[in-house]
């Protein structure tokens, strides 16, 4: 059982990681954004367990430093030891931050780690929202391939170069 004291998972210790050179670069800086938790008290009052009180929106907020200026960056990270990612795996109240953070120019997106192939894809929010859309209307089962060739690959820890790209001059 995964509880709030375990460390994250193995993506999000590599963001994390990335995360601190970027900030220490003074290029971005990015949090990973807690869950608050409830405390379980037992009849004496001792805490013996906790729950989930609120999830959090999205795993990452933040801002990236683009051409001289601070580009807000919202993003969920995402893993699967398969080759392909389930939409069902994101959980509405995240697409509708991801969204609302996308509508106002913020850098919106899915992280996705593929764990078996070592392979890490960025889901701009654009994609995601096509995928999306069809997924609801259509009501079938949707997910992104390993292979998909509208997914942007990116390394760790370097995975932010690729916004650096999109939103710089011209971008």
């Amino acid at each position: 059982m995964r509880t709030h004291a375990n460390r994250g998972s193995a993506l999000e210790n590599l963001i994390t990681l990335s995360n601190a050179v970027y900030r220490s670069r003074r290029l971005a800086v990015i949090h990973k954004v807690p869950t608050a938790w409830l405390p379980v008290r037992d009849g004496a009052g001792k805490i013996f367990t906790a729950k989930v009180e609120e999830k959090a929106a999205v795993d990452f907020i933040g801002h990236v430093r683009v051409d001289g200026r601070s580009v807000p960056v919202a993003f969920d990270a995402k893993e699967t030891r398969q080759d392909r990612w389930p939409l069902s795996k994101l959980e509405e109240h995240q697409y509708e931050y991801l969204a609302d953070c996308h509508a106002t120019g913020a850098c919106a997106f899915i992280l996705i780690g593929f764990t078996a192939q070592d392979r890490y894809f960025i889901l701009p929010f654009d994609n995601l929202r096509n995928r999306w859309d069809r997924w609801k209307r259509e009501g079938r089962l949707a997910s992104v391939r390993v292979d998909d060739p509208t997914l942007v690959e990116v390394k760790f820890p370097t995975y932010l170069g690729w916004l650096i790209s999109a939103f710089g001059a011209g971008g």
